[in-house]
């Protein structure tokens, strides 16, 4: 008796889940209200976008109609496997979810003019009718695929540019980039530089060179800000002199590449933001580089990479830390002196994860014997690591500093991917400046976003002002 009594109590059950209701009182529940794909280049197809469907109404739900009706074919849907804009009688058992997958290549018209994209998936069941909706900002680029310069060359405009693989400058060619231009880079592209660089940004216009996706790789971290997506900027021995102004440098293998230009060429380098390489942001040999205001952050290998030349800091914050799985393990500031290694920092910030955040590897007293040279000035700047460096000019120097950077949303903590490099009220950089350097580099007299550097005393270390 028991045995017939399990069977017809399974009977049952089967019998249960075999219903379907038509109460319209039993609602499905989606992920999201929207899908958000933010800004696109229009003709590039974007990764998938994932829409989950729940039923969480204790009933199974028979959808009669997932549709996308749609005439200009904005997205792409795959409504639970089928590439299909319109699937009938799809049944959710209570407690089960299906999927359904969407994604863009924006608007292919060719508009010069930035276009919004909207359209949305409808779910028709029991009387109900909801909405799912779909958005995006799609802008038409101008491509350039394998692009070499052999004149003089201004880019300008609103319009992005679409790296697609080399940005080449022949030697005796000027690339000029006028402020307010974006340079999107794609998997493995670059700038290559052999003829000479002006990037002429402005504070309030900047220039941005990254990664040309600009979807979420995590919830609230944007694809391009992780690092080696793209080579970066290379300055090559054949390089003239090169200006970068105003301008930020994102996410690349190597972010700046100076390679052997020599001291009698010059690189000059400011109000710029460059940060998160996978090996280096700025990387050098044998060059004169000039830079002041400049943000050098997050670097995987090594963060600041000197090898002979001549090099002065105003202003500069120089820090790496450990994000995006970076190691973290090596220093904010290498120095590697070969034959002749000259470096100066002034009103500066240098910090780091790493307890030895400046690596003076080539600095030995037998070098005089041979007639090389090595020479380290810090004066007036912010160091997280104890005074253990000797250079004929090192003074007015706060040392041993304690972790001054933290994420930006105060919740978090610095590994969360985001390092908030202002100065604040309380940081120890404040007024530990030499206002000496604001007379002798008048475009230090503003910081990095324009703020007047003589409302104080004297100025914040770094490239921040408060």
């Amino acid at each position: 008796i028991v045995f017939y009594i399990f069977l017809l109590f399974v009977a049952f059950a089967s019998c249960k889940d075999d219903e379907i209701t038509t109460d319209p009182q039993y609602r499905l529940v989606y992920s999201a209200d929207t899908i958000s794909f933010d800004t696109i280049l229009g003709g590039l197809t974007t990764p998938y976008q994932t829409l989950k469907v729940y039923n969480k109404s204790g009933e199974k739900i028979k959808i009669s109609s997932i549709n996308y009706a749609s005439s200009n074919d904005y997205f792409m849907v795959n409504i639970n496997g089928r590439n299909s804009h319109n699937v009938t009688n799809v049944e959710i058992a209570d407690g089960d979810s299906m999927f359904i997958f969407v994604q863009t290549n924006g608007d292919r018209s060719g508009s010069e003019i930035p276009f919004a994209l909207l359209d949305s998936i409808s779910f028709s069941y029991n009387g109900n009718v909801d909405y799912v909706y779909l958005s995006a900002f799609s802008e038409t680029p101008i491509i350039l695929d394998h692009f070499v310069v052999t004149s003089d060359t201004t880019l300008s405009g609103s319009q992005p540019y679409f790296v697609k693989d080399t940005l080449k400058v022949e030697e005796g060619a000027t690339l000029n980039i006028d402020a307010g231009v974006r340079l999107y880079f794609y998997n493995g592209a670059s700038l290559y530089v052999d003829g000479s660089l002006n990037c002429n940004g402005e504070v309030d216009n900047q220039i941005e060179m990254r990664y040309f996706r600009g979807d979420y790789l995590f919830r609230d971290t944007k694809y391009y800000l992780a690092p080696g997506n793209w080579k970066g900027v290379w300055l090559s021995q054949k390089s003239g002199d090169c200006k970068i102004i105003s301008t930020n440098i994102i996410g690349a293998y190597q972010c700046l590449v100076v390679d052997s230009a020599f001291v009698d060429r010059k690189v000059i380098v400011g109000n710029s933001q460059i940060y998160n390489a996978k090996r280096g942001t700025l990387v050098s040999e044998a060059s004169q580089i000039y830079a002041y205001n400049t943000l050098f952050a997050n670097g995987g290998y090594y963060n600041v990479y000197l090898t002979d030349g001549k090099y002065l800091f105003n202003h500069c914050t120089i820090a790496s830390y450990l994000t995006f799985g970076l190691s973290g393990k090596n220093p904010a500031l290498y120095l590697n002196k070969k034959d002749s290694l000259s470096v100066e920092l002034n009103n500066s910030v240098i910090s780091g994860s790493k307890s030895s955040v400046i690596d003076n590897v080539a600095h030995n007293l037998k070098d005089s014997l041979n007639g090389n040279t090595f020479r380290l000035d810090i004066a007036c700047c912010a160091i997280s690591q104890k005074d253990s460096l000797a250079g004929e000019r090192n003074y007015g120097n706060k040392w041993n500093i304690e972790e001054e950077f933290y994420h930006s949303d105060p919740n978090k903590s610095i590994d969360d991917f985001f390092v908030d490099f202002k100065t604040d009220s309380l940081s120890s950089f404040r007024t530990i400046g030499s206002d000496a350097i604001l007379k002798l580099y008048p475009e230090c007299a503003t910081d990095i976003f324009g703020k007047n550097r003589v409302d104080d005393e004297f100025p914040d270390a770094g490239a921040f002002e408060y």
